[in-house]
């Protein structure tokens, strides 16, 4: 069963499932960089049906740092200004101003950066998410320009010969960004012929083949969380051999095994489902080599997960509300030394997920305990912002309402720190104000 977590606005935190968190701008000004066209969209579409050239598009957000780094360190470069001024008209969105707004939305840009390619008759050609450095922006430009063999070129050749691992893993990396720029039933064909091309792929190759950089891109970008059994079977195909991936890829694979075997204890504990603790028991058994990475000090992987989730199940599944709040005091007394403002407010959420409105008044108190700690630790705005809301939602059940108003009071002064994030901000501040208009009903 899927459960929002509880907090103030949930749409304005997918907002900053995008990556980065602050900048002053993203354009780029190195004289033998990429020559961005100054003007608005339509004109810059217009300018690339009169030259019959594609049209680079750089989607960006005043705050978003891995933009301010690729204008500064990939759109400066020579070789890349040199190509891209010969081959395309090159634009610079703020995303997230005036009108840019829709245009981002038409090209389902949803994180930043995206650098999207698009014909001259508007339609999208390629749409890349995240950063990208030199050879990535190269790469993709040149595929664009016909100059690199395209996915459908790609798909072509798999199909022709289905046993071709090479084809199909170039295939496979080019996925996401193809996908990004088709919509509807297009969308939605491609998704299922590669869901199905990518389960083979990877059957084809286990165990020992994929152990290489390009392979584990793959199964970050295409393993999902939907097919919960064929995702237990590449974590335990990385686990199988975590000492040959760790040498080829790093630590990245452990942390991958701990944070999907987390999450599926997790899901299944909040389900009240008492297999949660078969996932428990791998961390000492089966995963205990992936857990080392993790670097506890005066507890072990095992006692931390065995602590928690046991907790976490006694809450959800016997709205046992003493229990929980008795097991977390000793969970964060034995983590000591480990803890982050995350787990004290993931404590107090959790009390409003699985108790709500019949949580006691001595519950809230609690609450509030566990959240204020929470914001004395906590520097991200936006995570400020949800626990002083917490923490007033807790006083206004209390109907301590002048205390309640003090902290939506100081959960809207927070905002004002997102001046360069205008959507976020006005989220926050639209929902801040409806829970201030409530507790004057309240006080009436």
């Amino acid at each position: 069963m899927k459960r929002s977590r509880y907090v103030l606005l949930l749409a304005a935190f997918l907002l900053l499932a995008v990556q980065g968190r602050a900048q002053q701008g993203a354009t780029s000004d190195a004289a033998n960089g990429i020559a961005f066209f100054k003007g608005t969209f339509g004109e810059a579409l217009a300018k690339a049906k009169q030259e019959n050239k594609p049209l680079f598009v750089d989607f960006y957000a005043v705050w978003c740092v891995p933009c301010k780094k690729m204008a500064k360190t990939v759109f400066t470069q020579e070789e890349v200004g040199k190509y891209f001024n010969e081959h395309f008209i090159s634009l610079q969105l703020d995303a997230e101003k005036g009108e840019n707004v829709e245009i981002a939305r038409n090209y389902k840009v949803a994180a930043y950066p995206t650098v999207a390619f698009i014909a001259p008759d508007g339609k999208a050609l390629s749409v890349n998410t995240g950063a990208m450095d030199k050879d990535e922006l190269m790469e993709a430009a040149k595929i664009v320009a016909g100059e690199r063999v395209s996915f459908e070129e790609l798909y072509n050749k798999y199909k022709a010969d289905n046993s071709d691992l090479d084809v199909q893993q170039q295939l496979l990396l080019k996925a996401p960004s193809f996908l990004q720029a088709q919509e509807g039933m297009e969308a939605d064909k491609w998704v299922t012929r590669l869901q199905k091309l990518y389960k083979n792929y990877i059957a084809a190759k286990a165990p020992l083949k994929l152990i290489n950089e390009n392979d584990y891109k793959i199964i970050l970008t295409l393993e999902g969380d939907e097919d919960k059994e064929h995702k237990q079977y590449v974590i335990d195909l990385i686990n199988d051999h975590l000492d040959d991936w760790t040498k080829a890829v790093g630590k990245a694979p452990s942390y991958y095994i701990v944070e999907a075997n987390d999450l599926l204890a997790e899901d299944l504990a909040k389900d009240g489902n008492a297999k949660y603790k078969e996932y428990v028991e791998k961390v000492k058994n089966q995963y205990a080599k992936a857990y080392g990475v993790v670097g506890l000090k005066g507890i072990t992987p095992y006692e931390k997960s065995r602590l928690y989730f046991d907790a976490l199940y006694n809450l959800y599944k016997n709205k046992d509300v003493d229990g929980y709040v008795k097991a977390m005091q000793i969970f964060f007394g034995k983590m000591e030394g480990n803890l982050r403002s995350a787990d004290y407010g993931k404590a107090a959420q959790n009390l409003y997920m699985a108790a709500g409105k019949s949580l006691k008044s001595k519950d809230h108190e609690v609450a509030i305990q566990w959240a204020e700690k929470a914001l004395a630790q906590e520097d991200a705005v936006m995570d400020r912002v949800n626990y002083m809301v917490m923490i007033g939602d807790s006083y206004r059940e209390l109907k301590n309402y002048a205390k309640a108003r003090e902290f939506y009071n100081q959960a809207f002064a927070e905002t004002l720190r997102l001046e360069n994030m205008e959507m976020p901000q006005a989220m926050l501040q639209g929902a801040i104000k409806q829970k201030l208009s409530t507790l004057e009903l309240l006080e009436k």
